[in-house]
């Protein structure tokens, strides 16, 4: 299966954000793609009305608000180029503001993740995801995909509840800085023996009290850890990977990973 991801510098007009997404699906011949968190909106605001105010609805399963231009696009996008896109993007659900991902393929609403653990910063505007709901598995490509957003990726618990789910392959969407995550998220498919998508944007953005800067260091890594595509720091660009999904969960040492994990855990 071949898969990618988008690295790029994201801007708080999401206009521009969905020109140059497409601008690199439209020459991209991975099946599924996965662009950054927060990829429609950029990551820092001033306070919860400015959140609010870039936040989209999708009221339920098969009605998105007219008003969601970001959601509309992807899906169009999607369906246009017959792609697979997972994208990050503020939800607004009745009351509550969630850090989400959307799932879009060849034009249809395949499902959404919401944002479980978030920083001391994102709490002050952001609400946090259902815990349970994160182990979800979606099916994606044909293939038992799972996501998480950044942080997320920094508590095992996810990843080994999405594995025992059925996943095949997670799903990384990010805006960090530092060096740790990525580290973690590699550990995460050796522990897990399930490949990675990682995506991570560049740029910087500022508000009054936080000046935040977001090194890129994109990848996709295998099974073991090894790595099929990785970004430099800083670049703006787009990678593919050819990866062989399998539910063979062996190593060298284990010939069957799930049996060993239930029978102790």
């Amino acid at each position: 299966m071949k898969v990618s991801f988008i690295q790029f510098n994201v801007k708080k007009d999401k206009k521009e954000n969905i020109k140059k997404i497409e601008e690199y699906i439209k020459i991209n011949d991975a099946s599924l793609i996965v662009l950054p968190e927060l990829s429609s909106s950029g990551y820092l605001f001033e306070n919860r009305e400015e959140l609010l105010s870039v936040s989209e609805s999708i009221n339920n399963e098969d009605e998105i608000n007219k008003k969601s231009i970001f959601i509309n696009s992807i899906i169009e996008i999607s369906k246009k180029y017959n792609k697979a896109i997972i994208a990050g993007f503020a939800e607004k659900f009745k009351d509550k503001i969630y850090n989400s991902a959307l799932i879009a393929e060849s034009g249809y609403l395949k499902g959404v993740y919401r944002k479980v653990h978030l920083s001391d910063f994102e709490k002050k505007f952001f609400d946090a995801g259902d815990i349970k709901e994160s182990y979800n598995v979606f099916e994606v490509c044909k293939e038992k995909v799972s996501i998480q957003i950044c942080f997320d990726v920094w508590f095992s618990e996810i990843s080994r509840n999405q594995i025992l789910n059925g996943s095949n392959l997670i799903c990384i969407l990010a805006n960090f800085g530092g060096e740790n995550t990525l580290d973690i998220a590699r550990v995460r498919a050796i522990e897990n023996i399930t490949p990675i998508i990682l995506c991570n944007r560049v740029g910087r953005e500022k508000t009054k009290d936080i000046d935040a800067y977001f090194i890129g260091k994109s990848f996709i890594v295998d099974k073991d850890g090894s790595f099929l595509a990785n970004a430099d720091k800083d670049e703006t660009t787009s990678l593919n990977a050819n990866i062989e999904i399998n539910n063979s969960k062996s190593n060298i040492i284990c010939s069957n990973f799930y049996d060993e994990i239930k029978k102790h855990y």
